[in-house]
């Protein structure tokens, strides 16, 4: 029998993104397994930040209601299966096993698993085991841009939704907002019941996503005349959706741009067919966590994991950091992809006159050496490692210190990899 491991290494592990359309081959695929994308309802969710904070409250509101929800997205940072969820729990190494047995069986003549990438080897897994495991509803997240993204390949999904729109993956996406919000338009299909858009987009932006609902004939919801949302005391939220009474709920997520994530997903709630008592969503909304998007993982001193990796992405991390600890000397254990906007997120970091403690991610071939950040930010100091780097920060805090390990994914996994160790001597 085919081990786990052994299954997932018949995929090609690299990227494929920037090359030609790749999505109908997929669709082939998902045809020749009889469509198990249309077995179940599907959110599709696209944006360049955003996604997975809007994907994780929309699954938990339809958990909330007693649905059996599958959830796809990325990156992982602990465990690869961490991609695809079912109410919460990956799915079984048996499970990947049987899923790319099925997939083989069904691959058009000619074509074999090493032909596929990890990433279409795993958006494949998940439609096929979403199916087999009888799911009401799946969250399905882009991994790069919409059009040519392997999640495209689903049939019209019931509904669209595109959070905030920035530059990012620039090299494969085009240069300007326009040509990103292109392709984050692809993903809207005729027959989907209507694309709701996140608040605060370019006008430029905007123009594209809604010429897009409009020659697929659906209907383009923006979000924020629909939902309002504010900070409230005791960390909580106001909420006012429509003309009904205002409410306040708890809110597992921090900072303004998690609010602004928050009425996408409530805007996008209201297009489905179903209906949610404010209980409900209370419940949903405070059960709301999404690891390594300022996630906390040590008290004193706090340290925080973040996945911001663009500028758009740092300029909401840094005003959630002031919103959360406005008092705090912060410490970045920063690491950037040398594909990255890098003389850009320096200059927001060196900005701040903060302590930098400067890593290579752990990349083969995308990792921007310590020492070439260094030329960014030279005030920062050069580490061999994530772990070192934590060390000598947790040795240096003050009381007002806040660690923060950012700048990219792969440096991310490293912090989260190093408190699934007991790393940290503070309170967890």
């Amino acid at each position: 029998m085919t081990s786990y491991k052994a299954a997932l290494a018949a995929f090609a592990p690299a990227m494929k993104g920037d090359q030609a359309d790749r999505v109908p081959l997929l669709r082939q695929i998902l045809a020749n397994l009889g469509h198990p994308d249309q077995r179940f309802q599907i959110v599709h969710v696209a944006g360049t930040n955003g996604k997975g904070s809007t994907g994780q409250i929309i699954a938990e509101a339809l958990l909330a209601k007693g649905f059996r929800v599958g959830h796809f997205a990325s990156p992982a940072l602990l465990d690869e299966r961490e991609q695809v969820q079912i109410n919460h729990q990956l799915i079984t190494p048996a499970q990947v096993v049987a899923a790319v047995a099925q997939i083989k069986a069904h691959l058009p003549a000619g074509v074999t698993l090493g032909k596929l990438t990890i990433f279409e080897g795993w958006t494949l897994i998940a439609l096929v085991t979403f199916a087999r495991q009888q799911v009401d509803w799946a969250v399905i997240e882009v991994g790069l841009g919409g059009r040519l993204d392997a999640t495209n390949a689903i049939s019209a999904p019931a509904l669209a939704v595109i959070t905030h729109l920035a530059l990012d993956h620039t090299r494969i996406l085009g240069p300007t907002l326009t040509a990103v919000a292109h392709a984050k338009a692809g993903i809207i299909k005729a027959g989907t019941r209507a694309v709701v858009l996140a608040p605060e987009q370019a006008p430029a932006a905007r123009a594209v996503i809604a010429q897009a609902a409009k020659q697929a004939q659906v209907p383009l919801i923006d979000s924020a005349t629909v939902v309002q949302v504010h900070p409230a005391p005791a960390g909580q939220v106001a909420i006012q959706v429509g003309a009904e009474p205002g409410w306040q709920s708890p809110f597992g997520l921090s900072g303004q741009f998690q609010r602004l994530n928050l009425v996408t997903a409530l805007a996008a709630l209201r297009q489905l067919p179903l209906a949610w008592s404010v209980a409900e969503l209370q419940v949903a909304l405070g059960r709301v966590r999404l690891p390594g998007r300022f996630e906390q993982i040590n008290a004193q001193p706090p340290v925080i994991l973040d996945g911001a990796h663009n500028p758009d992405g740092t300029r909401h991390l840094l005003a959630a950091l002031q919103e959360r600890y406005p008092a705090a000397q912060p410490t970045f254990i920063l690491g950037f992809l040398a594909d990255k906007a890098v003389a850009t997120l320096a200059q927001q970091y060196q900005a701040l006159g903060a302590t930098y403690y400067l890593v290579t991610p752990n990349h083969p071939t995308r990792a921007l050496p310590a020492e070439k950040l260094k030329d960014y930010l030279p005030t920062g100091q050069v580490m061999p490692s994530v772990a070192t780097a934590l060390t000598a920060a947790l040795d240096a805090a003050t009381p007002k210190t806040v660690i923060v390990i950012t700048g990219s994914f792969y440096v991310v996994k490293e912090g989260k990899r190093l408190a699934a160790t007991k790393f940290y001597s503070g309170n967890q």
